[in-house]
């Protein structure tokens, strides 16, 4: 035990004398260990994001889309027809239905124009919008069932849709060539939403059905009676369907199928990432291997005397290799600290333009960052640490002569 922590001391102390080197060499495992904990804290903390979201919408609902593969283009792909909510409706274990009327139109304001995604829902489907996180009004009213020329707009697309001019409630905004009024503006939404929710325009569905032409759903959400039917329930919406339109050219994915295939595209890009970032460690383990060599052949007249005084291989193995491993561990915990430090300016950016991405903490992850750096420079320093030991003292005395 006293030999292990002289050969240590030892180390440090060679290490403290060659500060400059040191430093440069711990350069290259700071960077690939800070890169990787700042990515997969990052990774963390989207993922709670993400399931959180669908945590909202509520893992009781199920979605019946255009197209019979998901990710079809709904705006091309129309197989779903108003009267398929009855029949949806009409299923045990459905509590409730709701039909997205979509479609694109350009809005002009002041002789302004910009693009916008037009949505048509019923008014009575309020609760089940502000639950899920589409929609939640801040300044004039939610639309009315007689409303037919009302809409509601984001707070950013009230703000930033035409330059200079700021949209207020009661204003009047031009529409495929017919006026409507803002009736209400909601709340930007920082979750799944959120990404895409800057210009689309909430309707009646009747307005969307008369003035746009969408006579016809682009996707229906259904919510179970129960979380345990969701499964049940999808499988009859399928069987009914299916019956009714003669063929699958729908599709029907629930909350926990999104979240688990939001998990694997996720989880694929973070490897990705963090096999990219590996490739730092591998740079610094080259400096460190590179740093120890230059060491040997420097304190090469040093071993031979620790040799003739009874040093044995083992030893002065193992005293270098404490070197490498030390530079692995110093730069595996800071690489650790700039991750963290990374990944908060990262969450705090994305919260400044309204997302909401927390630094997902795995201390696991971050153990293993450094017992990865350690080992990744002990194995580096191998080469010349079993070079140093296999030094005759004789020979390694009359270097430097």
């Amino acid at each position: 035990m006293e030999l292990d922590k002289e050969l240590f001391s030892i180390a440090f102390r060679n290490l403290k004398t060659q500060k400059m080197r040191s430093s440069l060499t711990l350069l290259g495992i700071v960077i690939g260990i800070a890169a990787i904990v700042a990515l997969v804290s990052i990774g963390e903390g989207l993922n709670q994001s993400v399931n959180e979201e669908f945590e909202k919408m509520g893992m009781d609902t199920l979605t019946v889309q255009n197209g019979s593969e998901l990710g079809m283009s709904t705006m091309i792909t129309r197989s779903l027809k108003e009267r398929d909510i009855g029949i949806i409706e009409n299923i045990p274990g459905v509590e409730s239905v709701m039909g997205f009327y979509e479609t694109a139109g350009i809005a002009e304001f002041k002789k302004k124009q910009t693009g916008i995604f037009i949505i048509g829902i019923e008014t009575k489907d309020k609760e089940f919008l502000e639950k899920a996180g589409y929609v939640d009004v801040i300044k004039g009213r939610w639309l009315a069932p007689n409303d037919r020329y009302a809409m509601i707009i984001p707070e950013s697309f009230a703000e930033d849709a035409f330059e200079d001019e700021t949209l207020r409630v009661k204003d009047q905004i031009e529409i495929n060539g017919q006026n409507f009024k803002i009736v209400g503006i909601s709340k930007d939404m920082t979750g799944i939403v959120g990404g895409f929710a800057s210009n689309m325009i909430w309707f009646p569905k009747k307005t969307v059905q008369d003035f746009f032409g969408e006579e016809n759903p682009m996707e229906i959400m259904v919510k179970a009676t129960d979380r345990s039917l969701v499964n049940e329930v999808a499988e009859r919406i399928e069987d009914r369907l299916l019956r009714a339109h003669g063929e699958e050219d729908f599709s029907i994915m629930t909350t926990e199928n999104i979240m688990d295939m939001a998990g694997v595209v996720l989880g694929l890009i973070q490897t990705v990432l963090v096999a990219l970032a590996g490739i730092s460690l591998v740079v610094g383990g080259i400096g460190i291997m590179n740093t120890m060599l230059m060491s040997v052949m420097e304190r090469t007249k040093e071993i031979g005397v620790m040799k003739a005084i009874g040093a044995t291989n083992n030893q002065v193995l193992s005293m270098f290799l404490a070197e490498a491993g030390l530079i692995g561990c110093f730069g595996g915990i800071v690489g650790v600290a700039l991750g963290l430090i990374l990944a908060s300016i990262v969450s705090f950016a994305a919260a400044a333009n309204g997302l909401a991405l927390p630094v997902g903490i795995n201390i696991v992850a971050m153990v293993g960052a450094v017992v990865f750096a350690m080992f990744v420079g002990m194995v580096s320093g191998y080469i010349p640490a079993r070079k140093a030991a296999l030094l005759e003292p004789v020979e390694a005395l009359r270097h430097g002569k």
